[in-house]
């Protein structure tokens, strides 16, 4: 983990202070202590799986030791096997030694924050702190999550604000959108209502002069038929059977 202090957690030396504060509290035999002090030598050359079997056969002569689980946990975190690692952690945190228990729950912060469990590392942080006040990079990594953690948190409020925006602008485009369309068939529908009462009024009109005219038309007709009916009649009048005409005697 960039930035992260570990590298004091994973020496060879730690190891042996580890072992050294452990020694009172289990009970083991020569042969398997040998083996622990030989996977420790193989750890620190980082031949990682010679060095589990031989803390695997000493767990044998051992099963609950805790310096044996805590070296185990040592590789698998090196193996990037970090849930394996919390779990090796975890059981050997059975001693009642409160230097042990801090460094355990140290390298605990440590596994979960390569999980991504942030606040869960905090946690082990803080109570690494509470056992031995004095740890450096505890109150270093400590610091340094809380800091990552709160620009995860920043972060996620950014992208959610954004994501909020970006839906009411899409909503907004939406109704401008509806709005502008129900203006436009308003509109359509007002130029084509006056055209349909334009029609419709020249329809009436042309009726009406339709009718008009063959009223007049009538009328013509019938004040033709009278005066022709007079023509003749005076006509008759005028070339009426008997009818001479008389030379004036000179």
């Amino acid at each position: 983990m960039e930035n992260l202090q570990e590298t004091r957690r994973i020496k060879l030396f730690s190891l042996i202070v580890l072992l050294t504060l452990f020694c009172g509290q289990i009970s083991h035999a020569q042969s398997g202590r040998k083996k622990i002090v030989d996977g420790n030598k193989l750890y620190a050359e980082e031949r990682y799986d010679e060095a589990m079997n031989k803390y695997r056969d000493a767990q044998v002569h051992d099963p609950e030791s805790p310096i044996i689980k805590f070296n185990m946990g040592n590789v698998d975190y090196k193996k990037q096997k970090y849930e394996e690692s919390v779990k090796e952690y975890e059981g050997s945190l059975g001693t009642d030694d409160a230097l042990a228990q801090s460094q355990t729950y140290y390298n605990i912060g440590n596994s979960l924050y390569r999980l991504g469990k942030l606040p869960e590392s905090i946690m082990a942080y803080q109570e690494a702190l509470k056992l031995n006040p004095d740890d450096q990079d505890a109150k270093y990594n400590l610091e340094f999550v809380r800091r990552q953690l709160k620009d995860q948190a920043e972060k996620q409020q950014q992208n959610q604000n954004q994501q909020q925006q970006q839906q009411e602008d899409q909503q907004q485009q939406q109704q401008d959108q509806q709005e502008q369309e129900e203006e436009q068939d308003q509109g359509e529908q007002q130029e084509s209502q006056p055209e349909s009462e334009q029609q419709e009024q020249q329809q009436a009109e042309d009726v009406q002069e339709a009718e008009d005219m063959s009223k007049e038309d009538a009328e013509r007709i019938l004040q033709a038929m009278k005066e022709d009916e007079e023509n003749m009649k005076d006509a008759r009048k005028q070339k009426a059977p008997g009818d001479i005409r008389v030379l004036k005697d000179w």
